[in-house]
């Protein structure tokens, strides 16, 4: 289906033509757009919950003032860390195709789930049942990061037309989440205005439709995704060639899958282990900063404009989810540039969130304290909207990307999925933190201190340890991979050990770019074009297997000149 999608693209014109484009990267992202749709309302909800629901979420009666607080605040995301683990892990066993099914089934179950929850009787019922239909529903999201990620990098990979621009296809599949989040604040506040919510009281049948409808949009959202995926979503040429050669391989050595797969791990994580490092740390400082202040943006909202309505704060947030989203596309537009590219992007975005973020606690008695003055207030508010545009223009979208790039096909989805677990971490940290700190105005300005800390830690830990993807070819680390696990790494001498493409971790301590060398690989590259062609299954794909076909080998061959 996307193949065809992007040979339409190529061939039509005009509207049509700009549909297909759109579409080519929309549907894959239906997920995203899901996953924020829903996870992040977290914060524009409460005022509803406390209205249906006042004896369990307002004087706490019926319901633990300390579960209201802590519970509800992180069990969703250890539904998602624990999907990004198990579901990463299985598609690099199973594939993407059916990975991806069965997490936008539970997603839509969960879903379908939270439609119904406003319908409880009992306080304490609502609450129990809430917390279920969350964690249920985060199981699946947490599967769609990896899946998501890894399948449009190497549909990207594998198609012509999109392959000089992969990060710009990737990040506009992720840039599903921003339009997730804005369609979300806009549906509430249409819902607001609609049940008459729109006054100083909220009225609890008015707050129970708003919260009915809103979840009743997501669910429909989510039914596209899964018959888009049960009907038209094919298997990822990448991961179906890169499988056959490794079972061949394995079928000459005379070694079993189940031994192959092991050795596989543990030599991964010898070589890969940097990487994987630089990938978990910087997601971890990034979602301390945007989980922190997306879940508690009402208590940013209740400093700005004290005594405003619910429906007024909803269209602050929905201009500050506007300007989120132009950060994504902004991403989008400069990530494949080589002047610019990954690493840049992310650490320029972490320095940015720094600056901004240590700017405001500085100030904090002139912009956020009580008694602060209407001028300080605007530039709290400005450096807070900025602070949410280079986070999307930065760490939020690299992080998503780079741990689809920069790891071998065999082992993508997995390695990636730890990573987004362990940015979940990240976002545990800091809604456990928020949620201890004084509400006054004075103990919310530790939350831009800390933040700022996480941003420069995210800016170090990017400029020393992660690679730069830009401009290589995904094949190269599958080829990188082969030669490390017949154990003949120091054979290996392409584009992915070549300066430019490693971190300074590498260059310096790793000195794996002492190995690059352009004729060594080309005459390297030729003989294994000849040793995988002699294989029965893949000469029997010679016809469409872009690791080995005849286009791949003149373009790959002549770029080794």
């Amino acid at each position: 289906m996307s193949g065809e999608m992007e040979m339409a693209t190529s061939r039509r014109k005009g509207v049509l033509g700009a549909l297909d484009w759109y579409f080519a990267w929309a549907l894959p992202g239906m997920g995203m757009f899901s996953e924020a749709y829903i996870i992040f309302s977290a914060g524009q909800i409460k005022p509803f919950q406390q209205t249906i629901y006042p004896t369990c979420w307002k004087t706490y009666v019926d319901c633990d003032p300390e579960m209201i607080k802590h519970l509800s605040g992180y069990i969703q995301i250890c539904g998602i860390m624990a999907g990004m683990l198990l579901w990463g892990f299985l598609a690099d066993i199973t594939g993407r195709k059916w990975g991806s099914r069965i997490v936008a089934a539970i997603m839509l179950s969960g879903c379908i789930l939270l439609t119904f929850s406003p319908y409880a009787t009992s306080p304490y019922g609502y609450f129990v049942y809430f917390m279920v239909a969350q964690t249920w529903y985060g199981f699946g999201v947490g599967g769609e990061y990896p899946l998501a990620s890894a399948s449009a990098a190497e549909r990207s990979a594998c198609s012509p037309e999109l392959r000089a621009y992969r990060g710009r296809q990737v990040i506009l599949v992720f840039s599903n989440q921003g339009m997730g989040n804005i369609t979300n604040a806009a549906v509430i506040l249409i819902c607001m205005a609609i049940f008459g919510q729109t006054g100083a009281v909220l009225t609890p049948g008015g707050s129970r439709n708003v919260l009915i409808l809103s979840y009743g949009f997501g669910a429909v959202a989510c039914v596209v995704m899964v018959v888009y995926r049960f009907m038209f979503l094919e298997e990822s040429e990448m991961f179906v060639e890169v499988d056959k050669i490794e079972h061949n391989l394995a079928a000459v050595e005379h070694v079993s899958n189940t031994k192959l797969m092991l050795r596989k791990q543990m030599v991964s994580l010898y070589y890969f282990g940097w990487r994987q490092m630089v990938a978990s740390v910087a997601w971890v400082c990034n979602d301390f900063a945007f989980y922190g202040n997306k879940l508690q943006q009402n208590i940013f909202l209740n400093l700005l404009y004290p005594g405003s309505t619910a429906y007024i704060k909803q269209q602050w947030n929905v201009l500050n989810s506007f300007i989120s989203l132009l950060g994504y596309y902004c991403a989008a537009w400069l990530v494949d540039k080589p002047w610019y590219g990954r690493v840049k992007m992310q650490y320029i975005g972490f320095l940015a969130m720094f600056v901004f973020y240590i700017v405001i606690y500085g100030q904090w008695e002139n912009m956020g304290a009580q008694g602060s003055t209407q001028s300080g207030l605007h530039a709290f508010q400005a450096l807070y909207y900025l602070s949410s545009f280079f986070n999307q223009f930065g760490p939020n979208a690299t992080t998503w990307l780079v741990a689809g790039e920069i790891f071998p096909t065999d082992i993508r989805a997995g390695y990636h999925g730890f990573a987004a677990c362990m940015g979940k971490l990240g976002a545990i940290i800091a809604t456990l933190w928020i949620s201890y700190i004084d509400v006054s105005s004075t103990g919310t300005g530790k939350v831009f201190l800390v933040s700022a800390l996480w941003g420069i830690c995210g800016a170090i830990v990017t400029i020393i340890w992660l690679p730069d993807t830009t401009g290589l070819e995904l094949e190269e680390y599958d080829r990188l991979q082969r030669y490390i696990l017949a154990g003949k790494f120091s054979d290996y001498h392409g584009e992915a050990l070549n300066r430019k493409h490693l971190s300074l971790w590498e260059i310096y301590v790793s000195k794996w770019h002492h190995q690059y060398d352009k004729e060594l690989d080309r005459k390297a590259f030729e003989e294994e074009v000849l040793r995988l062609s002699v294989m029965p299954a893949a000469k029997a794909e010679m016809g469409r297997m872009h690791v080995i076909s005849h286009e791949t080998f003149e373009k790959i061959s002549n770029s080794r000149v």
